[in-house]
């Protein structure tokens, strides 16, 4: 029978997940940087059978109008030691949910493929939230081996050019948070993609900064690129990222890139995931690096109340009609 506990330290919490090779969606930070941004509340829950882990979860919970209880999210959880064990540690927690947050579903986004696990009923695919079709590194070789494995020729060339062209990469403060939204709109206004406000990247500075690994590009003092990573010993997970024009004609990119994947080689984890593809501009220079596309298994529902479907329901005809 399961038993569960809950950690309601940062430190301790933290201590679990890189313990067990967890995703930085699931560290303490990111459970922060919802709740002081949104009406999501962090709970987080540790699984033990027979008195050894199982498993851990940081659910993400908020509340729905009366009478649907409340709805709760593990991003790219749970927490398991291997990736057989994600369909039972998500039942226990589906299981938590319902007895203790009077859920109405669980959605789970774990970082493991359908090859590796199955998802049985009454577990549901729905609605992705994040993308499952990402490009991974595994960071376990030596950096001469990495950058020998590079999909790409061009991959490899960039990088020594832009070295070669003076682009320097180094850790960003948060002094150069006003340098790199000034690049993320650039990026934002070129590619046509949605942006949080400011206020939201600058709280994610404060409340990620345990697994904030920020990274800016320059070159004689001018701001090229940044890229914005969180990382725990599982994973080096891409966020943020966006180029100049200026940092495009120098590759600024691609040394950018690569330096994020020896820091995080360095810090330990053990994959550098670059965080979805969709078609061709972005992704095409994902690829580049990677070369084969990593599908994750993607998003699953698990009802938790008869109201489970009238909920879902409403919901979709909500943004069909307001999309």
């Amino acid at each position: 029978m399961a038993e569960y506990r809950e950690v309601t330290d940062a430190q301790a919490w933290d201590e679990i997940v890189n313990a067990h090779a967890g995703h930085p969606m699931q560290a303490w930070g990111w459970g922060e940087l919802k709740e002081r941004t949104g009406s999501w509340t962090a709970r987080r829950i540790v699984v033990e059978r027979d008195g050894s882990f199982e498993g851990a979860c940081q659910v993400l919970v908020r509340k729905l109008p009366w009478p649907f209880g409340h709805i709760c999210y593990a991003p790219r959880g749970p927490v398991t030691d291997h990736a057989a064990d994600v369909p039972q540690v998500a039942d226990d927690v589906a299981a938590w949910c319902r007895a203790n947050v009077s859920a109405v579903s669980l959605k789970i986004e774990p970082a493991v493929t359908a090859q590796e696990v199955t998802m049985p009923a009454p577990w549901e695919p729905a609605e992705k939230i994040t993308l499952p079709n990402t490009a991974t590194i595994d960071l376990a070789p030596t950096e001469d081996e990495i950058m020998a494995g590079l999909h790409s020729k061009k991959a490899r060339q960039y990088i020594r050019k832009a070295g070669r062209s003076g682009v320097e990469v180094r850790r960003a403060t948060e002094a150069d948070l006003d340098a790199i939204m000034d690049i993320y709109h650039h990026t934002a206004e070129t590619d046509e993609f949605f942006l949080h406000s400011d206020e939201y990247y600058r709280t994610a500075f404060s409340a990620c900064a345990d697994v904030n690994q920020v990274f800016i590009a320059e070159i004689e003092g001018r701001p090229l690129a940044f890229l914005w990573n969180i990382t725990t010993s599982g994973t080096a997970f891409e966020l943020w990222g966006g180029v100049t024009d200026e940092g495009k004609r120098l590759r600024a990119n691609y040394l950018l890139k690569w330096h994020a994947m020896c820091t995080a080689k360095e810090s330990g984890a053990a994959l550098y995931d670059m965080n979805g593809l969709l078609e061709g501009g972005v992704s095409t220079f994902k690829l580049l690096f990677a070369g084969e596309p990593t599908v994750w298994i993607g998003t699953f529902d698990r009802p938790l109340s008869p109201l489970y479907h009238v909920w879902d329901g409403a919901l979709k005809l909500y943004r069909r009609l307001f999309k």
